[in-house]
């Protein structure tokens, strides 16, 4: 979800490009990430900007459906003073100050977005490339699992792990941090799906949404709640206040069996009267979060953005969250409409790829969809003087904490933020110089601040386990090669993949698959 590191304008920029279509989204490209003027920051160059809200994302090597203009795709912007220097200069100690160690504050965005590799997936198995700009590399480490040991009940467990580059003074820095397992029983919960009936939404988009609510009702309890509405031109209630008997509640069932597409959009109404729903039915202690369901096809008002931020404006409390879904079609889905309402909802956004991602999601990943295990998680890591951030896979950073706002961390789940650092000079470069991560946040439940601290020097970094690292450097690989979108790059990262995965990782197994499917390989 987009973040405040620029400055409230990114956020408006975000409501216009939903409002706006193309118009919109060009004018936010112009948006860079922010940061301080010290030397050893520097924006992130694969910030996954919104792809065009017009046409096809995916670039088929048969002519498919046209790439947006070069003109919507600028160069990120230069370094301060870089304007008129071409290539970067080198970066040299010259200037850093031996006693102030370089402290950053990173972003991956909260756990449970994850939506940009499955669409991906799709796109490479209709034979057609991912437009670059779609693709976000931190959802990619979302989305695919990277193990790290749970930390102790009511804690996170905070894993930085470092391995040399192939140039002297440069690393591969990743850090998870790690929550605790979901808990057994979970919460009740209060859900309100709000579903997209109209025209466009016929075949297989139906098909996904009808198996999202298929999904969810094989992962309730009885004595869990239930709304319904669906909006077209027009909007219905289904169901209001409805309490499950169980799992595969046969009322549930058969909502979703009676959904069909018809008319034109109207998502506001859709929203008002969802939320109207919702807030009837809301209870302190339950889980309360609202669905939202949609091919992407409807803009998202300013009234219907400010009506999900004012319902999440407790984000840090226990609020009322939305859950966005995509369900394609790949090639004309534009998920503008979910990138906006998800930031604005503070919740999860995923993608549906077909029906079996549906239960994937919702049934075997649903704590981690629906529910909360550490709020407002804000990461600070601190480098010895020599380094700098050489690039940053995550979705942003700063020296400043307040351009970053913390996320939520999902039960059973990691945060992994993937970065490479450079030293000004490898002979300044110390075993003993230590490195630390802070990580911030509140309990899920009584809200208390809590926080740990894990420091480690290079030498006991560089001699220690590197396992959850290799399967992230894949990951990344897989990502970075698809925006590339050239037969070295996508050959290049087959290879690392295959070489992490010697245990046969079935998700290493399929990401090594889909890049032989990229039309360029």
């Amino acid at each position: 979800m987009r973040k405040v590191s620029v400055s409230v304008a990114l956020g408006l920029c975000a409501v216009s490009a939903a409002l706006l279509g193309g118009a919109g989204l060009v004018a936010c490209s112009s948006l860079s990430r922010s940061g301080d003027d010290g030397g050893s920051f520097a924006p992130e160059d694969s910030s996954g900007e919104r792809p065009p809200p017009e046409g096809s994302w995916g670039n088929g090597a048969g002519g498919g459906a046209g790439a947006p203009s070069d003109e919507a795709q600028p160069d990120p912007p230069p370094e301060p003073g870089e304007e008129d220097a071409g290539a970067a200069p080198a970066f040299t100690c010259e200037g850093l100050d031996e006693s102030q160690p370089v402290v950053l504050y990173l972003s991956a965005d909260d756990s449970n977005s994850m939506s940009s590799p499955v669409h991906a997936r799709e796109l490479l198995r209709a034979g057609m490339a991912p437009w670059p700009s779609s693709l976000r590399t931190y959802e990619f480490l979302n989305y695919y699992r990277i193990a790290y040991a749970p930390p102790e009940e009511g804690e996170i467990r905070v894993e930085p792990q470092i391995e040399a580059g192939d140039e002297a003074g440069t690393y591969t820095l990743q850090i998870g941090v790690r929550s605790v397992d979901p808990p057994s029983p979970r919460r009740p919960i209060a859900i309100t799906f709000v579903l997209d009936t109209s025209g466009s939404m016929a075949g297989e988009p139906m098909e996904r949404e009808k198996a999202t609510v298929r999904a969810v009702a094989a992962s309730l309890s009885e004595g869990d709640v239930v709304n319904m509405v669906t909006w077209n031109t027009t909007n219905s209630v289904v169901l209001s206040g409805h309490v499950v008997n169980g799992p595969d509640d046969p009322t549930l069932l058969a909502a979703a069996e009676s959904l069909s597409a018809d008319g034109g959009t109207d998502l506001e109404s859709g929203l008002k009267v969802g939320y109207a729903l919702a807030e009837e039915h809301y209870a302190e202690g339950r889980i309360n979060r609202v669905i939202l369901v949609s091919d992407g096809g409807a803009n998202v008002g300013v009234t219907s953005a400010d009506l999900i931020a004012l319902h999440a404006e407790d984000a840090d409390k226990e609020a009322i969250y939305l859950v966005g879904v995509g369900t394609g079609p790949a090639v004309s889905y534009n998920d503008a409409l979910m990138d906006v309402v998800t930031d604005k909802g503070r919740g999860a956004y995923v993608y549906l790829d077909d029906v079996d991602e549906a239960f994937h999601m919702f049934r075997d990943r649903f704590d981690e969809v629906m529910e909360v295990a550490a709020r407002g998680v804000q990461v600070e890591l601190t480098l010895p003087w020599y380094f700098k951030m050489e690039k940053y896979f995550g979705e942003e950073y700063s020296t400043n904490a307040e351009e970053i706002e913390p996320q939520h961390l999902a039960p059973g789940d990691a945060m992994i933020f993937n970065q490479l650092v450079r030293g000004c000079d490898a002979g300044v470069i110390k075993d003993e110089d230590t490195l630390t991560v802070r990580a911030r946040w509140q309990a899920p439940f009584t809200y208390e601040p809590k926080e740990v601290t894990r420091e480690v020097t290079l030498a006991e970094l560089t001699g220690g386990s590197k396992e959850q690292l290799v399967k992230g450097k894949a990951i990344v690989a897989y990502a970075e090669a698809l925006k590339a979108g050239t037969s070295e790059a996508l050959r290049a990262a087959r290879e690392r993949v295959i070489a992490a995965n010697p245990g046969g990782d079935p998700e290493l197994d399929e990401i090594a698959e889909l890049i032989a499917l990229h039309p360029s390989y």
